[in-house]
């Protein structure tokens, strides 16, 4: 999966033959937790921006940090990892940044993601820091959960805030359509039949 994420997925036939502008992620057990305000697609195109993600969290990952050395010719300590199940990256940007293309053919090499664990939000963290010209931000306006972690509006980094009847609903999850407003817990269902 921290592969996948990482380098597989923007080389998979439906991606690449479907000459897509951005890509996406949002895990199926990801939400907003209320409103957005803004296409977010729009908002990128008219910042000209890269790359959005909405929060970060920290984890070693020693396998990496040899090769993020070596493209920024920097002392890798604590890099603040990028909680990519929710991004959006413009492809073109992707495909196009030499440095980004050269680290990850080195993390790729021997499959040293298959061998020794890199956290897929390290290394998108990582591609941001070896291309010095990437224009990429941090999103914080978004009110954002991941399963049991939120991100209320206006925080950076995620929280567990656990809501009981998100989790004892799941088994439901095909018949209704759950949402979840802001950072109290209130959830909101709506029948799907």
């Amino acid at each position: 999966m921290c592969r996948f994420w990482t380098y597989d997925v923007f080389y998979h036939p439906a991606i690449v033959q479907g000459q897509y502008d951005y890509l996406m992620r949002m895990d199926d057990d990801s939400y907003f937790s209320d409103k957005i305000s803004k296409d977010l697609f729009v908002y990128m195109e008219n910042r000209k921006l890269d790359y959005i993600y909405r929060s970060t969290y920290f984890e070693p990952s020693p396998a990496m940090d040899p090769i993020l050395k070596q493209h920024t010719n920097e002392t890798v300590s604590n890099v603040a990892c990028i909680y990519n199940n929710f991004f959006i990256i413009r492809l073109k940007w992707f495909y196009q940044s030499k440095s980004v293309q050269n680290f990850l053919h080195d993390l790729m090499k021997d499959n040293l993601m298959l061998r020794q664990y890199t956290g897929d939000g390290c290394a998108h963290a990582a591609m941001l820091k070896v291309d010095k010209e990437v224009k990429a931000e941090h999103v914080t306006d978004i009110p954002y959960g991941h399963n049991h972690h939120l991100t209320p509006a206006g925080q950076s980094g995620w929280g567990f805030r656990h809501v009981p009847s998100l989790h004892e609903d799941l088994d439901k999850r095909c018949r209704e359509l759950r949402v979840l407003r802001g950072s109290g817990g209130i959830l909101t269902r709506i029948d799907m039949y």
